[in-house]
């Protein structure tokens, strides 16, 4: 699957494991290396398993159209659809924009 990024900020944290170590401690930084290696390696959203881990799940109100990825307890990666797709089915979500990490709660 392809992985865009809402803007330069979550790119650069994305990308510099010292700064998710910062920002996310040393074990919360590997499970959010393993979940950004699953989206790689996935051919859809439907791949991405929806029972922990890592629980996607539809999200709602302002963010009706994206999806909370767990990468633990508290922290997760949301995600938009990106490109075109039908929302009604996960097989043809094949490019994600990554709008937030952290915790939206």
């Amino acid at each position: 699957m392809e992985i865009f990024y809402s803007n330069r900020k979550i790119e650069k944290i994305l990308s510099s494991l010292t700064a998710m170590k910062n920002i996310f401690g040393p074990k919360d930084s590997l499970k959010l290396i393993s979940l950004l290696k699953q989206f790689e390696y996935a051919n859809s959203l439907e791949d991405i398993p929806s029972v922990p881990p890592p629980r996607r799940h539809k999200l709602s109100g302002d963010k009706k159209d994206c999806w909370g990825i767990c990468f633990s307890d508290k922290n997760r990666i949301v995600v938009e659809p990106y490109g075109e797709f039908d929302i009604g089915d996960l097989s043809s979500i094949k490019c994600v924009k990554i709008i937030m990490v952290g915790d939206y709660h």
